[in-house]
């Protein structure tokens, strides 16, 4: 059972608009200009006009609908002439008004971009966060690039919550599957530190019961095979009838160890086995005819080969039962106290306390050194303070820890193109994580480095 490669999906934002004049077509592409630096950061844009433009898309009325399917945040250019569309066209207020229950529902993000003022606007739409955040329509504004400015960086902001989501996500599901190799089915307790960690996350249910039934049908399948395997070793020592020899013992308890089995299941295997063998062979070899008598013999063999496979132990069943357990629940506890701290740098991060959001990941380092969201998230934070060189070397350690994550090549080619210069490691990286994307299936970001790669070579 293999985890699966980091998180790489593409966050994809679809903006609808509708404009006649000149001037709300130049204030659009004023707004693209502005939206540039979210290309960079990989982000997927797609501009859908209505009614639909075809000499940009397919002459299928249904396309732009379509392209609402699979966005992540929808972001509607308000201005006289949309909402007038919203509240008149029957076909795209039923489209719009799904978004926005989608909305509602968490499963999307819905965004009004306020490029010129519209009274009521509220009434059609209802109560969203607008951008600017000033609620001044651009149009209005004193300061038009100041209010694009505005809207770029709320929609950095949507785009960067979407993004530590469902990094929350994996990291839940590594713990989830760590949780679950070392513990099948889990006890109560193990799900109980589950539940705090799932609380201190903030995910949604939805979303983390798709996790636990993915990994757990996996595990449960896993399980199963590693009994059958146990089962059959076992049949095929004592199917002769003989007792086990010292050989014999340390034949299986090496392999109840290599398949993580636990005593009380490896003495039901053995017992269920030693009970659907034939009692003939045991008539003869104890010379008893009497049914009841075979059964009471019987169970005392049973009891007297589990004995002695656990007395091969050093310590007893009940002590390895309680250190294993113990163990598990460690390893929880630590996994636990390191999100804490990597939520609350992620809190220090949306504030845009970097220094002191660099402090929490690296405390989450030291707990866990191999905790690859950490290194990703203080180097985000680096970035931002400038330390670019700092930010490098997270995102280096990142590849060390996890070769497979092609975000980070895609981060560290991007700070070498545009901070430190160093055109030859850009292209490197970028080839690297254009390899790994579509290996990955991740066409758009895959789309994205062949972009990068080709300005640089053209440069």
């Amino acid at each position: 059972m293999s985890l699966f490669p980091g998180y790489t999906k593409n966050i994809k934002i679809v903006f609808i608009y509708s404009s006649s004049s000149r001037k709300d077509e130049n204030l659009r592409q004023d707004l693209e200009k502005h939206l540039s630096t979210l290309k960079d950061s990989g982000v997927f844009m797609e501009w859908c006009k209505y009614p639909v433009d075809t000499s940009h898309f397919s002459d299928d009325i249904n396309y732009t609908f379509n392209i609402l399917n699979t966005s992540d945040v929808v972001a509607l250019l308000v201005n006289p002439q949309l909402i007038s569309l919203i509240q008149n066209t029957s076909s795209f207020s039923t489209e719009i008004r799904r978004r926005l229950q989608r909305g509602k529902k968490e499963e999307i993000i819905v965004v009004p971009l306020l490029i010129r003022e519209v009274h009521g606007w509220e009434k059609v739409l209802g109560d969203l966060n607008p951008l600017p955040k000033s609620r001044i329509a651009v149009k209005r504004s004193s300061d038009t690039d100041g209010a694009f400015r505005n809207i770029a960086e709320g929609l950095e902001e949507i785009i960067e919550k979407i993004k530590q989501y469902h990094q929350n996500l994996q990291e839940y599901r590594e713990i989830f599957y760590t949780a679950i190799q070392d513990e099948y089915p889990l006890s109560t307790q193990t799900l109980n530190t589950l539940i705090k960690i799932k609380q201190n996350l903030e995910l949604k249910n939805q979303d983390i019961e798709l996790i636990e039934q993915e990994i757990t049908a996996q595990a449960k399948q896993e399980h199963n095979q590693k009994l059958q395997r146990y089962k059959q070793e076992f049949f095929q020592i004592i199917r002769r009838g003989n007792s086990l020899s010292e050989q014999e013992r340390e034949r299986l308890k090496t392999l109840q160890n290599d398949l993580s089995l636990k005593d009380e299941v490896v003495a039901r295997i053995e017992n269920e086995v030693t009970e659907n063998i034939s009692l003939q062979p045991f008539r003869r070899l104890i010379g008893y005819n009497n049914q009841a008598n075979i059964s009471v013999v019987i169970t005392a063999i049973v009891i007297v080969v589990v004995a002695a496979l656990l007395g091969f132990c050093k310590s007893s069943p009940e002590t390895q039962l309680t250190n294993l357990e113990n163990q598990r629940q460690n390893k929880l506890k630590i996994a636990a106290k390191n999100i804490d701290y990597i939520k609350r740098g992620n809190d220090h991060y949306s504030q845009k306390n970097y220094q002191t959001a660099i402090k929490d990941y690296t405390q989450a380092i030291e707990i866990a050194p191999k905790n690859v969201n950490a290194y990703i998230q203080r180097g985000y934070a680096q970035y931002y303070i400038q330390k670019y060189q700092a930010a490098i070397d997270d995102y280096t350690t990142v590849i060390r820890l996890s070769p497979d994550l092609a975000d980070a090549y895609n981060n560290r080619g991007f700070v070498y193109d545009k901070n430190l210069r160093n055109k030859q490691q850009a292209i490197k990286d970028y080839q690297k994580a254009a390899t790994l994307y579509k290996k990955q299936g991740a066409k758009d970001k895959h789309k994205e480095m062949l972009s990068r790669l080709k300005r640089l070579q053209q440069k």
